[in-house]
């Protein structure tokens, strides 16, 4: 999913894309896209302080090529609660960010309505032609959870919150059939991928 996600920020025209990412956690996905795409300027959110502090340390660890130029900073708040965007508004990005991203961790929001709010918020921060990008755990008989949801619902939140879900979605629905690999299915469910784009 980390790969998918760093391809599809990778294809904007931006040198040292703005990337934002929702519920980032302990910073796994902070990590990898800025080890896979130098210079980033990237902001991530999470409810949990710390988490939040378990990722600055992660990032600090990894620092120390000359060369790096990535900006990388962290910032708590509840997305569904909280006006999380004021801090992008205080930054300038409002309009011009390149990519949000989430990497298993939507469904933690709460329900679809919930979900669409913080994506409709996401898509007033990017600019025209930015990428939204995300996996998540989708439904699963075997692995019950009221907030996860089969292709076709996140498809339709996405187009209902503002998203062009060109070739990403809509001319090649294999591209987000489940990605996963045996042993990941048999514990979480099964994943999927999503790309909408402003």
């Amino acid at each position: 999913m980390a790969t998918w996600i760093a391809a599809k920020v990778a294809a904007s025209p931006a040198t040292k894309p703005r990337i934002v990412e929702l519920a980032c956690g302990a910073g796994y996905l902070a990590s990898f896209l800025k080890g896979h795409l130098p210079g980033i300027h990237y902001c991530g959110f999470d409810l949990s302080p710390h988490l939040l502090d378990h990722a600055r340390r992660r990032l600090d660890a990894a620092r120390g090529s000359q060369t790096d130029d990535a900006q990388m900073e962290f910032h708590c708040a509840d997305l569904v609660r909280d006006d999380w965007t004021e801090k992008l508004l205080g930054m300038g990005w409002i309009g011009i960010v390149d990519a949000v991203v989430s990497i298993q961790a939507l469904h933690d929001l709460g329900g679809l309505e919930q979900q669409a709010q913080v994506l409709k918020q996401a898509h007033e921060l990017l600019r025209t032609g930015g990428v939204l990008a995300y996996g998540d755990l989708l439904q699963d008989a075997e692995n019950p959870h009221p907030s996860r949801y089969n292709v076709d619902q996140h498809l339709q939140m996405l187009s209902e919150s503002g998203y062009s879900l060109r070739d990403s979605l809509s001319a090649d629905r294999d591209e987000v059939q489940p990605q996963t690999d045996q042993s990941a299915a048999a514990r979480f469910g099964a994943f999927g991928c999503f790309a909408g784009y402003k």
